[in-house]
């Protein structure tokens, strides 16, 4: 039997969390209920009230109520519940977490999700309106599980009834689901995206066969953030970087930052570093319509319907060189930088939209010069997702982990 936190506003959400309980428990697990409602009286008694919650926040609930806007309330009850469940956690009173709502309680029980590790289950139903808003500013960089209810979670209903019931079974599944082996394989972290995708594949693949466990991030925004995020928790052996279009993104307005910090965590925490300029010839929209005015005249790339791509010339590769250098440089373990002198990505290589020698000429030049005489630049004469250059990928790494 596994114990799972479901957190929910008894207050507006009452008789679904309790539907919830009761199906979870017929399931034969037990139950802890977390109440972050704020508004009025609960509609039955939770394990952790509502008034526990908000005194964790160091306010009253009374204080919490008189509140005259729901965002400075939701905060209180926010810092409450994530004190609470990380306490709850670290001493191993649950296995699993699960949380009904609209938007004001799903911002908090999400936020709280976000506290936990990677693996523990977590699983989010929520309303239409909430997982149309886009689920990055809920889930974050953490494994999050979210459906719609379809029809709003407001009294119980042969649909909410069917939503609430796989809700239970999903996370029921969740918690049974047999813990995985850990492998005693040396773990590499690799990044890369579809136009790095057949260096990427190779390198793994030639990685594996010499006792290695590869994991891979897709350079999309919140996949490098994860990868930042995961490399300070984890025994990393080292990092490979196919893919730095994130830190162009975030230079010049693209949709796929993965914020300031990208290309910071291996560096500060001393792990060896294969560098390549991967797909940093490029910055990333949407549909069409996302690209900015100023943009709408450059050589741009319709990769699909929610996909364009945007060339970047050499002046702004300079400025993308001198800010990856300004990170490399100031890493505490080794590095090593191998640039592919016949194209950074798929699109760019002889004949395909993005080739441009000269930009990416531009690229080499400033990194050279601007990173500290103890890293060294390799050039490579080939594409980068040609086979010669994922081999010299894999050879370097190697060597750099030989001489850590």
């Amino acid at each position: 039997m596994k114990t799972i936190l479901c957190i929910g506003t008894l207050d507006t959400k009452g008789p679904e969390l309790k539907y919830l309980k009761e199906l979870i428990e017929k399931k034969g697990h037990a139950t802890l209920v977390m109440d972050i409602g704020s508004l009025g009286k609960p509609f039955f008694t939770p394990d952790i009230t509502a008034e526990e919650v908000a005194e964790a926040a160091g306010r009253t609930l009374q204080e919490v109520k008189s509140f005259k806007e729901a965002g400075p309330a939701a905060e209180v009850m926010k810092s409450g519940a994530i004190k609470i469940v990380k306490d709850l956690y670290n001493c191993g009173k649950f296995q699993g977490t699960i949380a009904i709502g609209g938007g004001m309680g799903i911002s908090v029980a999400s936020a709280v999700m976000r506290e936990l590790p990677i693996g523990m289950p977590k699983f989010i139903l929520s309303t239409q309106k909430v997982v149309q808003a886009g689920i990055r500013s809920y889930v974050g960089t953490k494994d999050i599980v979210m459906a719609p209810s379809v029809a709003d979670i407001a009294g119980l209903n042969r649909l909410t009834r069917k939503a609430l019931s796989n809700a239970a079974g999903a996370i029921a599944g969740m918690v049974e689901s047999s813990e995985p082996e850990v492998s005693e394989k040396r773990l590499v972290f690799m990044t890369m995206l579809g136009t790095t995708t057949d260096c990427g594949l190779k390198v793994k693949s030639l990685l594996e066969e010499r006792g290695f466990e590869v994991a891979i991030f897709h350079t999309v925004g919140i996949g490098g953030m994860t990868f930042e995020e995961l490399i300070g928790s984890y025994p990393v052996a080292g990092v490979i970087e196919l893919s730095l279009n994130e830190i162009g993104n975030e230079l010049f307005g693209g949709l796929a930052s993965a914020g300031a910090n990208r290309l910071e965590a291996a560096g500060k925490r001393g792990v060896p570093q294969i560098i390549t300029p991967g797909n940093i010839d490029f910055i990333n929209f949407l549909a069409p319509e996302t690209v900015p005015d100023q943009y709408k005249d450059r050589k741009l790339c319709f990769h699909n319907p929610q996909a364009t791509i945007m060339r970047l010339n050499g002046q702004e590769l300079r400025l993308v060189a001198e800010t990856v250098a300004k990170k490399l440089n100031v890493a505490t373990g080794p590095v090593k930088l191998l640039l592919p002198s016949c194209g950074f990505s798929a699109l760019d290589r002889e004949g395909n939209i993005f080739y441009d020698p000269v930009a990416d000429k531009a690229f080499m030049e400033s990194i050279k010069s601007s990173l500290k005489e103890t890293i060294e630049a390799k050039e490579i004469d080939a594409n980068i997702n040609e086979d010669e250059f994922a081999r010299v990928v894999v050879d370097e790494f190697m060597n750099v982990l030989r001489r850590f």
